[in-house]
């Protein structure tokens, strides 16, 4: 007895070649992740440097380590999402991020422009 309900009353069969023709999702999180570490290291950078200009030396320092440490973290999580093509655009903007604002290399560019 039907009461208008089709849900319950066909029978569906699922089609196997249907579910293998239709393409997998690939995860994006890898990109994600490598991004958000090189946000944070652009944050613990700029705090490490305004603690050491306000003459909290040592927690800047220490700040600046763990920001350098975030930076190779950034970068190698970003390659990982590059080369596994898992959120390829954070994973690039991780890697250039990591590079480019890495605290030992901000100094000694910083510092070759400054003795220009």
């Amino acid at each position: 007895m039907s009461d208008g309900l089709q849900i319950f009353d066909a029978s569906h069969e699922v089609d196997v070649a249907d579910e293998a023709a239709a393409p997998k999702r690939r995860p994006r999180w890898p990109g994600g992740l490598a991004g958000g570490l090189a946000i944070l290291m652009v944050v613990t950078a700029a705090v490490a440097f305004a603690l050491a200009t306000s003459g909290r030396f040592e927690l800047g320092l220490g700040l600046a380590i763990s920001a350098t440490l975030l930076s190779g973290l950034a970068v190698v999580a970003g390659l990982v999402a590059v080369i596994g093509r898992w959120g390829r655009g954070w994973g690039i903007a991780a890697i250039a991020v990591g590079v480019l604002l890495n605290p030992v290399v901000l100094l000694l560019g910083l510092s070759w422009l400054g003795a220009l």
